[in-house]
């Protein structure tokens, strides 16, 4: 899939990839295989570099971006997946359980986009049901009772929205697990690696620490959506996505998340590994840094955190 503002870069590549394949020995082609390689570099590092929110979207939805199981794959060892909500069912859109995490013993939860057509219809390109927040909380009390952090990737559009959800209890099982993550006696560790729609992203990122990579966004409604409601017209979105700032970078400056990850140039979806080694090194960092803190010390201080969101100083 190429986005619209990757265009000419894909064409200076497939020129680059033709002359390659014609250049042989002449020294006349080798050089103009050169000039189109620095014109390429400074091409993707121009675009790249001037990335609007709207287009950082559309690079937090690329389907070739690594999901939850490129993650699991590469940074987890002995993952013990638990399912189910001891009420209704199972939900594939989010998934975790028992895990160890470069090292380190934790719970481990994540929206699960899937990875081929079949994978991702399982799972509702990663728009949860209710059953799926109530295994979120299952999850949760878990990670308190037997006092481990919990560590959080967070990728989805938004909780799934339709009848049978509304009907299921959405907004009180994501009210739930926001609850339970108030209360939580244990840390609690969230990356937001690519896309952090609504609530359904909030009930697994109201943490002690947040890192977002920095093509990923984190808003409480999608562009589109908030064209269609503002401005009543979803080719808006480009305006709405500048209005709501939703980038990372966005939400550093006001205090909201607490690091912005670097991404390869060109996004995650074109070197995979190099973003997902960046995630690992920031979760790594934090989980080593987690010191002895009491129960009532580390509710205190995450009750702090959000007190802190949204103050202004000056009279």
């Amino acid at each position: 899939m190429i986005l619209d503002f990757e265009r000419p870069i894909k064409e200076l590549e497939e020129r680059i990839s033709e002359l390659q394949r014609l250049a042989g020995e002449s020294e006349e082609l080798l050089a103009e295989i050169s000039r189109l390689e620095e014109a390429l570099d400074a091409a993707r590092r121009r675009i790249f570099s001037n990335l609007s929110p709207y287009q950082r979207v559309q690079v937090a939805r690329h389907p070739d971006r690594p999901n939850f199981r490129a993650y699991l794959e590469a940074l987890v060892e002995d993952f013990y997946e638990l399912a189910g909500d001891r009420l209704y069912g199972d939900d594939p859109a989010v998934r975790g359980g028992f895990a160890r995490l470069l090292g380190h013993k934790v719970v481990l939860i994540g929206h699960d986009k899937g990875a081929d057509v079949k994978s991702r219809v399982e799972g509702n390109f990663g728009m949860a049901h209710p059953e799926g927040y109530r295994k979120v909380k299952r999850l949760y009390g878990l990670a308190a009772r037997f006092g481990l952090p919990v560590v959080t990737l967070v990728d989805t559009p938004g909780a799934f929205a339709g009848r049978g959800a509304e009907q299921r209890g959405q907004a009180w099982a994501i009210s739930d697990d926001l609850m339970a993550l108030a209360r939580s006696p244990v840390p609690v560790v969230s990356v937001v690696i690519g896309e952090g729609g609504s609530g359904g992203a909030l009930a697994m990122c109201a943490a002690d620490y947040v890192g977002m990579l920095e093509n990923s966004y984190l808003s409480v409604i999608a562009p589109e959506a908030c064209a269609s409601i503002i401005f009543r017209d979803p080719g808006w979105a480009a305006e709405a996505a500048e209005a709501l700032k939703l980038t990372a970078r966005d939400l550093k400056e006001h205090g909201i998340v607490d690091e912005v990850l670097p991404e390869p140039l060109g996004g995650a979806h074109r070197e995979p590994n190099a973003a997902i080694e960046a995630v690992g090194v920031a979760l790594g960092r934090v989980l080593s840094g987690l010191g002895e803190m009491d129960p009532k010390t580390i509710r205190d201080s995450r009750h702090e955190r959000y007190r802190r969101i949204g103050t202004h100083a000056g009279g």
